[in-house]
């Protein structure tokens, strides 16, 4: 968008927007596709939202097998540091990949972690990350 600061008597009808005189007496040319665009971008986001698929996007159609039985280490600091518990995941191949739990930091000390989980849904298995609360 081209600003230039122009004097009433002179037009120039590629410029979008022309101050006359002061920049509070802006002009726009060209309201209606200003307003158009700016419009249809606003409500991108809530298209998109309406059109994804759940979460991380990851369906699969038969289940995820059961949990592994990990035993979680003592934590020094719980102040500090959690047990993430393990998860499954997808592989590079589109199997079923076990991720073995781990302590992870903590960002705060009241911050509770909801674990990464699978939801069953009619068209198959979605997957959702876990994340801190």
């Amino acid at each position: 968008m081209l600003l230039k600061n122009r004097l009433p008597n002179q037009r120039d009808n590629d410029t979008l927007i022309n101050f006359i005189h002061y920049p509070s007496a802006m002009k726009i040319k060209h309201a209606p596709h200003f307003l158009f665009v700016f419009s249809a971008l606003a409500a991108l986001p809530l298209l998109l939202s309406a059109c994804a698929e759940p979460d991380d996007g990851v369906i699969v159609e038969i289940a995820p097998p059961a949990d592994e039985v990990e035993v979680s280490p003592t934590i020094n600091n719980p102040a500090s540091e959690i047990w993430r518990s393990g998860y499954w995941s997808i592989g590079k191949e589109g199997g079923f990949v076990w991720i073995p739990g781990k302590i992870i930091p903590r960002p705060a000390p009241t911050a509770v972690w909801a674990s990464a989980r699978w939801v069953h849904h009619t068209y198959g298995w979605s997957f959702e990350q876990g994340h801190w609360q």
